[in-house]
């Protein structure tokens, strides 16, 4: 059988790239839990192939980070766990669940913020779904990357991001930059609101899980109407109990709002300028939300009482 040849640079920078998560772990990991034919095969085809892989970004499908009772960190990085603990580190095969441990001579937090940097801090890395339980400060140190949806239920610190995230759930309404420019934001059923900060996002659409009450829509409506900035089609819709009708009626008595039908449906609308406007009304689709949508200006059609 005839020796194969060696991967021209190139070659062999776009192979390892797509290559999987599980299989590039043989470039850092201690050599008792690696295949060390799959290792030898690879120095074989190009002998700089480590030096390569280090300064390569991965192509992640999901990241996770929890943290356990006794300070125990866990990264979860596509089909392999890693348990940081007191001078010790325990990978699993999640397809396998065939384990190895070795010494990290460090704590659990130095350990795990070593390893997440030297696999994740690479420019071009992206990560299709991120999933904080805990996120500790250190993700902060991260140089940018892309993800396309996070889901956070606690955090001390956000990864940083090259572009806005397409999908964010999170479970509290927060100054955050990565929430400030994200497509589209959920904010889950056991949140508190902050139409204060609420009204900073420049979403595309925010969904509130967790209800809003009509003081407080009535609040949101008018720090947005006071955003120039905001691109027609952007919307926010909240959960609203009692029935949205009262919260049209209860709007439709504050001052620069006007009642309004839109597309036969009964609408409150506020003026932003000359341009936009906002309105107010209930979801054709899901009759407890209501929809706040900036509008082009002329959109809704004053109502004949």
């Amino acid at each position: 059988m005839p020796q194969s040849k060696p991967l021209a640079y190139l070659s062999a920078k776009v192979v390892l790239e797509y290559t999987s998560f599980g299989k590039r772990s043989v470039f850092y990991c201690p050599i008792s839990v690696v295949n060390i034919s799959f290792r030898k095969h690879f120095y074989a085809m190009c002998p700089g192939i480590r030096k390569i892989e280090e300064n390569l970004p991965y192509h992640l499908e999901l990241v996770r980070l929890d943290s356990m009772e006794q300070n125990d960190i866990i990264i979860s990085i596509d089909s392999y766990s890693f348990c940081f603990r007191e001078n010790m580190m325990r990978m699993i095969n999640l397809s396998t669940y065939k384990a190895v441990e070795w010494l990290t001579c460090s704590g659990p937090e130095q350990a795990a913020e070593m390893f997440l940097l030297y696999n994740l801090s690479r420019e071009g890395t992206h990560i299709k779904n991120v999933e904080l339980t805990d996120g500790p400060e250190f993700i902060s140190k991260c140089i940018p990357i892309a993800i396309k949806n996070l889901n956070v239920n606690r955090t001390d610190a956000w990864f940083p991001t090259k572009f806005p995230i397409e999908n964010v759930k999170v479970d509290d309404t927060v100054r955050a930059d990565t929430l400030k420019m994200a497509k589209h934001v959920t904010v889950k059923n056991y949140s508190r609101i902050n139409t204060d900060i609420l009204s900073e996002w420049n979403c595309e659409s925010i969904r509130i899980e967790s209800g809003m009450t009509s003081e407080m829509v009535a609040d949101y409506c008018n720090k947005v109407s006071k955003r120039t900035d905001r691109p027609i089609g952007s919307r926010l819709m909240a959960v609203h109990v009692p029935p949205v009708k009262h919260m049209i009626e209860f709007l439709s008595s504050k001052e620069h709002a006007r009642e309004t039908m839109l597309n036969d449906i009964q609408c409150v609308t506020i003026s932003i300028d000359e341009s936009t406007e906002l309105n107010v009304y209930s979801s054709s689709v899901e009759f407890f939300m209501v929809v706040v949508e900036v509008c082009a200006r002329g959109t809704a059609i004053d109502r004949v009482v």
